[in-house]
């Protein structure tokens, strides 16, 4: 996907029953941050005003995947409601949605950061100042995936965006912060990765109750990442991984 920033003219928006109980919006392929505006505006707007028939709803980049309750009604009857709710939610009638931003601490000391100084090299930039163009940005919440909790935030600044790692690694540490591409990202676990990894996370990207799982970060939220030294790291019970280990 590239991004795209320009004013845009109507959304254009097709509508397809790809199961029984489920309807795929989809809008040009894209990340917009305009675009995504109007794709959580018609997700709140769906639960508002269907929320009679709608079990639940998935947003992505340019995707929304609408499931529903298939004894209460047929896909070409929802379709025609979701067609007016998107009409309704057009560029001029898009709620102001909520601009609060999230804060993320971030140690990016050496033994955090496993790619810092690949990034650096990479970049041309000396650690610090790639640590700043991290910390600069504002990114919005695009897509949960990947695994549990796992929030794809963009967009990096162009001089922070490099392709993925050549060679995946079998285990990224549970809070490594990483990017690559357009993205920036929090893994939730310990898992395998691709991404290059500038520091690492005290904060949880989920909790789990005894019926729900929740995640820290959902699509349309706004993200920055904040330095913090080894010392506040540990206070806020975080547990380094060095790589090796």
């Amino acid at each position: 996907m590239t991004e795209k920033n320009s004013r845009l003219a109507p959304f254009t928006v097709s509508q397809e029953a790809v199961s029984e109980n489920a309807v795929l919006l989809s809008w040009p392929e894209k990340i917009c941050p305009k675009q995504h505006q109007h794709i959580i505006a018609c997700r709140d707007a769906i639960h508002r005003q269907l929320a009679g028939l709608i079990i639940d709803s998935v947003a992505s980049y340019n995707t929304l995947m609408v499931y529903y309750h298939f004894q209460l009604t047929d896909s070409q009857p929802l379709i025609n409601r979701l067609r007016q709710i998107i009409e309704q939610s057009r560029e001029n009638e898009l709620a102001k949605g909520n601009n609060t931003v999230l804060e993320i601490p971030v140690y990016y000391g050496e033994q955090a950061g496993w790619d810092l100084s690949s990034v650096a090299e990479q970049t041309g930039l000396p650690p610090d100042e790639v640590i700043a163009l991290h910390q600069a940005s504002s990114y919005r919440a695009y897509a949960l995936g990947f695994t549990p909790g796992f929030c794809y935030l963009g967009s990096l600044p162009p001089q922070l965006q490099l392709p993925r790692r050549s060679n995946p690694r079998a285990n990224v540490p549970k809070g490594a912060v990483a990017i690559a591409g357009l993205q920036t990202a929090v893994y939730p676990n310990a898992s395998p990765g691709g991404w290059h990894i500038l520091g690492q996370t005290p904060l949880a990207m989920y909790s789990i109750t005894t019926q729900e799982f929740h995640p820290l970060l959902t699509p349309g939220q706004l993200v920055r990442f904040k330095a913090i030294n080894a010392k506040t790291f540990k206070e806020m019970s975080g547990e380094l991984v060095r790589e090796g280990q």
